[in-house]
């Protein structure tokens, strides 16, 4: 069963909840019901006209919770009394879901001295309702009932006083019970919100630390392949003449003719994998190595997605970006 959610609203709820229950506020009645298909309460409505101005809310497709202050006719008391409206043409379905939610919601809008269940206009019937809250008054007026036709009236000996609700509500506790609760809100909501900004902070540490990973695991690549790699190349490498012919700027080595295709083959079998640099370079550290656009690497070893290791015009050999060249047929 979906749980009620009074969270959201809580405030709005609890403010206009006070306006019905204070008898010092002309609000005598208010409406609550639900945010579109959600579980989460909110208020609808409020008015001074009582319960047959409050029956003009009510929505026969929905399920809703009124709560209206009345005047019990037998003791002139003021009294609360909780409407549990389920709309005869509310969804099945949407009834099983709010079954459970009265009693939640009796624990936000508390002091109903009567709870009624009601499905259509005639049960929110205001002589009914007060018939209902004179009943469930008419037992402490019986015993004294009784007690007036079997004795004579005498008067009491000790120290009992008759409570009087009315009389008994000290604005001073209202008030402190209303800030305490607007405190334990203000509570919640910065609590919320730390959790939020920790959870942010925590994202972003996860980040760094990913950051930090895939640039030790580079450097650990560069540190184990680099060796083998300067290696391989002083193995490879021609003679001091052809190496300063080949090295040269592309116009000097590249040549278009097609009588000389066997020796760009050879050139290739001889410096291994080339590319052209098609943007210019500078080198952030010394692993890495600096080309100017047109500028021909040879030796290239593609040791990741992103980053190839090759020799420089200049004889340096060095990590560089990928995307900077263009590889040589």
């Amino acid at each position: 069963m979906s749980q009620l959610d009074v969270t959201k609203n809580k405030l709005e709820i609890l403010d206009t909840w006070k306006d019905v229950v204070d008898d010092k506020t002309p609000t005598n009645w208010a409406l609550f019901g639900y945010e579109g298909p959600t579980n989460v309460l909110k208020v609808i409505s409020q008015g001074e006209g009582g319960i047959e101005e409050m029956k003009e809310d009510l929505n026969s497709s929905k399920i809703m919770y009124a709560f209206c202050r009345v005047l019990d006719p037998k003791t002139s008391l003021y009294k609360c009394v909780l409407i549990n409206w389920q709309g005869e043409g509310a969804p099945i379905i949407r009834k099983g879901t709010c079954a459970n939610h009265i009693r939640d919601v009796s624990n936000v809008l508390k002091g109903a001295h009567v709870t009624i269940n009601a499905r259509n206009d005639d049960e929110v019937d205001t002589d009914i309702i007060l018939s209902k809250v004179a009943k469930s008054s008419a037992s402490v007026y019986s015993f004294k009932e009784r007690l007036d036709q079997s004795q004579p009236l005498e008067k009491i000996g000790t120290t009992y006083k008759r409570i009087q609700p009315n009389l008994e509500i000290n604005s001073t506790e209202r008030d402190k019970f209303w800030a305490a609760e607007e405190k334990k809100e203000k509570l919640r909501q910065d609590e919320e919100r730390t959790k939020k900004e920790q959870e942010k902070k925590k994202i972003e540490d996860e980040r760094l630390f990913r950051e930090d990973a895939d640039r030790i695991r580079r450097d650990s690549i560069i540190k184990e392949e680099l060796p083998k790699v300067l290696s391989e190349s002083a193995v490879h490498k021609p003679e001091p003449e052809e190496a300063k012919i080949e090295i040269a700027k592309p116009g000097l080595v590249v040549t278009e003719e097609p009588e000389n295709s066997n020796e760009q083959n050879n050139d290739l079998g001889t410096y291994g994998i080339r590319a052209e640099a098609l943007y210019d370079y500078q080198a952030a550290d010394d692993t890495e190595i600096s080309f100017d656009p047109g500028d021909i690497i040879c030796h290239i070893d593609k040791i990741d997605q992103g980053w190839w290791q090759g020799l420089s015009p200049d004889g340096t050999f060095g990590l560089f970006p990928a995307n900077y060249v263009q590889l040589l047929p």
